[in-house]
């Protein structure tokens, strides 16, 4: 649950759903474009579940919560910088299955969402069940932008979410490095 909502609050500002958005707008294979993107993200997921399994074996719970901290922190500093996304870049828009497949991979690899990911898994090792709700997260952060376009990231009410969202995971953030330094129970 918790991934599901770190997640979901880090990917508020929709560069994913944005992103995913423009490029079923010129590429015709639509269903195979949202698969292979939802592929991407679930090895990405599963790789970063998996390591933070093995670290939550090999580190202590206090790192653990320092390192979801820093994930959480970093995260804000991801939904608060003033990066508008591309245009879909030439090479996307005809590029075959297999090459846009290892494009969105790679772009994928050590997102956000996959740093919390791995960093939740760490701290309960469970980390199947933090891919899986990082999954869910990352699905309801993008549908609003697939719904209703681009567009909707400049509206008024998407950036006060968004600044909502980064002050959360922000609080979030300070009061688990706070936790994990034993300054607060």
């Amino acid at each position: 649950m918790f991934a599901l909502v770190a997640v979901l609050l880090a990917n508020a500002d929709g560069r994913s759903g944005i992103a995913l958005s423009r490029l079923l707008s010129v590429r015709a294979d639509r269903r195979l474009t949202v698969l292979i993107a939802f592929g991407a993200f679930i090895l990405n997921a599963v790789v970063a579940a998996t390591m933070g399994g093995l670290a939550n074996r090999m580190i202590g719970q206090g790192v653990a919560a320092l390192l979801v901290a820093l994930a959480m922190l970093s995260a804000v500093a991801a939904l608060l910088w003033r990066e508008r996304p591309g245009l879909v870049e030439a090479g996307a828009v005809d590029a075959p299955p297999i090459v846009l497949a290892g494009r969105m991979l790679a772009a994928q690899f050590g997102d956000r969402s996959h740093f919390l990911i791995g960093a939740l898994a760490a701290t309960s090792g469970a980390g199947q069940w933090a891919a899986a709700g990082g999954l869910v997260g990352w699905t309801l952060a993008m549908l609003p932008f697939l719904a209703f376009g681009p567009a909707l990231a400049e509206q008024r009410a998407a950036r006060i979410l968004r600044w909502a969202s980064a002050a959360v995971l922000l609080l979030w953030g300070i009061r688990t490095a706070l936790g994990a330094f034993g300054l607060i129970g």
